[in-house]
């Protein structure tokens, strides 16, 4: 494995989400994703210096972590399946899979989620866009789809 994809790996391993209540939620420099039932999806990782992260020396520490988690059971936004799904019948499970790794690179890039949702999703990871390398992964706790993400700055700026 790549040494990139391996810290992804580690701190999603190491370090996993927190799934609560947005009101008993409290943390100190986490993360979040919004969940519509009314909780909140937190991941805490931390503060790294620019030769270690976890205990693995790296030259490339990450610049950035997101996530985002959606409800694995709720409805597909039709408008947005058709688009990125050429058939218009879209498989809930794949669509909220590139919804939450498509949300991830908007919160790295800092690129509205309404501009990222008129091309093509996120479906392989690394993905190079906006100045940004995003390893990323998407995976089930419990009932919610949770997508987590680590970028570096890089010269590509597409």
């Amino acid at each position: 494995m790549e040494p990139r994809a391996d810290l992804l790996s580690r701190a999603v391993r190491e370090h996993p989400v927190v799934i609560e209540a947005r009101a008993a939620h409290r943390c100190d420099g986490g993360t979040h994703s919004h969940l519509a039932d009314g909780r909140v999806v937190c991941w805490v990782l931390p503060v790294a210096g620019s030769r270690a992260v976890d205990g693995l020396c790296v030259d490339d520490a990450p610049t950035a972590h997101a996530v985002d988690a959606e409800l694995a059971l709720q409805p597909v936004p039709a408008r947005v399946a058709s688009r990125w799904e050429p058939e218009g019948a879209a498989d809930p499970q794949r669509f909220w899979d590139r919804w939450c790794a498509t949300e991830v690179l908007a919160k790295l890039a800092d690129v509205p989620m309404v501009v990222l949702v008129g091309g093509p999703p996120v479906t392989t990871s690394p993905v190079r866009r906006h100045g940004l390398e995003v390893h990323w992964t998407v995976r089930r706790v419990a009932d919610v789809v949770v997508a987590q993400g680590l970028s570096w700055a890089t010269t590509d700026v597409t």
